[in-house]
């Protein structure tokens, strides 16, 4: 079943209470704001998308003064064959996008369900092995770029466009990180992301309330935390992850409005108009997505324009997991270049100043292809963003302490991280 993330109802903290998330997001005069959802990945690990960090990875600069909502339904059309008889052209170009919100609820005496679910498996779709990547993300500014003749919705920063994948999927940031990957596998490692989250080191949660639990649910909430692991026992030891819905989770005070006191728990990062249709649920959110712990290193992938989708799958006695999830965005080519400090190549920092750091920009530069503004689409602006999607699947947990974690790390020293953007040198 494919899922799609909205929060609506309440949340259930490891007690078993239950916490009237939805009602405080419903009450709330919180405003829509484009807080900047990124993608850049390295093998020191990935806290968690959308609000997973470890020991903050997570910029307090991305943060809004309150809680950051979705905006109304997003309704998109699929470019689809009909039967209406030979007359009718089938598109020669057809375009991927998330599931349109379902017309009606499904029928259902089960009441409104809460569950929550961690990341346990992420695919950014690196192959070092020659393999062939697998097709991430959808088409997020419907336009097919190269496919008969289609242009960009942007000026691109370079002679020519960026092609869009098989069914117009803009991937420029994934195809960028696949080469990266290849000039240095040690920071763009599948293999060491996936144990570490395999092993409860970080992870990203996401809670959904208010669902029928059937196919189709035209309103449900879901939220996304970040996680720095699993939540130590009374001795103080952190137990080995078992996800099989015990294990309970840390969350980043900086993913929780108002901080570590906040009562109850709300997200700062939450989308109250998702959907599931079809089995698949849907979320659009602007959201950051950090990788890592400040025990392993990390950076932050902030999106905009993003949409999470996922088949959400019902457990044997009860609960849900994810499965056949997806995430896409915008990732702003300034945010990019930022995250990309926290990373070494060839066991070197990348440093403003340097020539690795004038050569990674460069490439980073060179790949927007989308603006980082979904409304600036086809309306002749440059490219300032580079699109991403990549795969993921979460299985069933418990939402535990809200924990504060340190500044922000880079690899650069003293000099901390700097603001940088494609318009200078």
């Amino acid at each position: 079943m494919p899922w799609i993330v909205q929060v609506m109802g309440e949340a259930v903290n490891t007690r078993g209470r239950l916490l009237h998330v939805a009602t405080a997001i419903r009450s709330a005069s919180w405003r829509r704001t484009a807080t900047v959802l990124g993608a850049v990945l390295t093998a020191t690990g990935i806290v968690g998308l959308a609000t997973w960090v470890g020991c903050s990875i997570y910029s307090p600069s991305l943060l809004l003064s309150g809680a950051t909502e979705s905006g109304a339904d997003v309704v998109v059309e699929a470019t689809m064959a009909t039967d209406a008889g030979p007359d009718v052209p089938v598109s020669a170009c057809p375009e991927v996008f998330p599931p349109t919100k379902p017309a009606a609820d499904d029928p259902s005496d089960a009441g409104n369900q809460t569950f929550v679910v961690a990341l346990h498996t992420l695919d950014l779709g690196i192959r070092t092995d020659g393999g062939a990547a697998p097709l991430f993300g959808y088409d997020l500014d419907s336009v097919f770029t190269c496919c008969d003749g289609g242009p960009s919705s942007c000026k691109p920063p370079v002679i020519g466009s960026h092609c869009d994948e098989d069914g117009g999927r803009d991937n420029s940031g994934g195809q960028l990180i696949s080469s990266l990957a290849l000039l240095d596998p040690s920071q763009f490692n599948a293999t060491t992301i996936s144990q570490r989250l395999q092993d409860g080191v970080y992870s990203l949660i996401v809670q959904v309330s208010d669902y029928n639990g059937q196919l189709n649910d035209t309103q449900v909430v879901a939220g996304l935390y970040a996680s720095d692991g699993l939540q130590p026992d009374v001795d103080g030891a952190v137990p080995v992850a078992k996800w099989d819905g015990s294990d309970v989770w840390t969350i980043d005070d900086q993913f929780v409005l108002n901080g570590a006191d906040a009562s109850p728990i709300v997200p700062n990062h939450y989308d109250a108009h998702a959907y599931v249709a079809g089995g698949v649920m849907v979320m659009q959110i602007n959201f950051p997505l950090s990788l890592g712990t400040s025990a392993t290193g990390a950076i932050t992938i902030s999106l905009t324009g993003g949409v999470i989708t996922a088949d959400v799958v019902p457990i044997p006695g009860g609960g849900f997991r994810a499965e056949n999830g997806q995430v896409a965005g915008r990732w702003n080519a300034s945010s990019v270049l930022t995250a990309a400090q926290s990373l070494t190549l060839g066991g070197a920092p990348i440093c403003p100043g340097s020539s690795l750091y004038a050569n990674v920009k460069q490439q980073i530069c060179a790949a927007a292809d989308i603006a980082t503004d979904p409304s600036s689409d086809n309306q002749g602006m440059p490219c300032d963003a580079l699109s991403i999607g990549f795969g993921f699947t979460a299985d069933p947990a418990l939402m535990g302490e809200v924990v504060s974690n340190g500044a922000k790390q880079g690899t650069c020293g003293d000099a901390g991280l700097t603001t940088d953007d494609c318009t200078t040198p």
